[in-house]
């Protein structure tokens, strides 16, 4: 589910890599050279670097891996589902990397975003993806996220769609009892998950471990049992505390 533990690992050589001028950096991208990244991540990594180099910049930064995310059409179509304008928000880029002083500081910014695309593939036996590297973007704390912060779009919503799609809905023809089901994810802590499991649905320490190894071992676990009025509140209240922590749980109901 997490990562972030892999960073270590996998930043300590991607990192160092890409702080190299990154004119001599396309070659190491390729699928073909090492499996790290799918082929729709691959080109809009290549669209990044050549916008990058368009602009006689030495160094990639996160702002040119946002150009080249939004070049994908899937990417694109997820910003616009959750309410923003991704045209615009290229534009936003473009103006960013026509004024933007592209220093050794923004450069790990992109290595780091490229060292948690990676940890957060290889930890289930993937290449990188245009959604990993949007997770990473995300996750950055960098001048790209905050350009999509500034455009109104909501990064953990776009990566939400990314992942599962549509959020499910609790409709108000549901009645009686329902079943409350998690969905793993590849961003979701699992610290974040037990404690959810803890605080919102009063489970045990050991049963919400359990049930979050569950989730993450079969790709889905149901919680518990709950009257409709009561399973709507815990998934709600769950649902906030996971968009504000940046993660895309998937949380909803079953029959039973």
């Amino acid at each position: 589910m997490d990562p972030l533990a892999l960073l270590v690992l996998a930043g300590a050589g991607l990192g160092a890599w890409w702080l190299h001028r990154y004119q001599r950096v396309p070659e190491r991208l390729r699928l073909r050279g090492g499996g790290r990244y799918d082929t729709e991540a691959e080109v809009a990594l290549h669209v990044a670097l050549h916008e990058g180099r368009s602009r006689g910049h030495e160094w990639l930064s996160s702002l040119h891996v946002l150009y080249g995310l939004l070049q994908d059409e899937t990417v694109a179509t997820a910003v616009r589902r959750a309410g923003g304008d991704p045209e615009a928000l290229e534009d936003r880029a473009l103006a960013a990397l026509d004024a933007h002083e592209v220093t050794a500081d923004t450069a790990n910014e992109a290595a780091w975003i490229l060292a948690y695309a990676v940890a957060a593939a290889e930890d289930t036996g993937r290449a990188a993806s245009c959604t990993d590297l949007w997770a990473a973007l995300s996750r950055s704390g960098s001048q790209g996220a905050a350009l999509v912060d500034a455009a109104g779009v909501s990064r953990v919503a776009v990566l939400f769609l990314l992942f599962h799609g549509a959020e499910p809905e609790i409709t108000e023809e549901l009645t009686g009892d329902v079943h409350v089901v998690l969905r793993n994810d590849h961003y979701t802590t699992r610290e974040f998950v037990c404690d959810v499991l803890e605080r919102v649905f009063e489970l045990p320490s050991a049963e919400a471990n359990t049930r979050m190894l569950a989730t993450h071992e079969q790709g889905r676990a149901v919680i518990g049992r709950y009257a409709v009025p009561v399973a709507r509140e815990k998934i709600l209240e769950t649902r906030r505390l996971a968009k504000a922590r940046g993660f895309p749980l998937w949380i909803g109901v079953e029959p039973t």
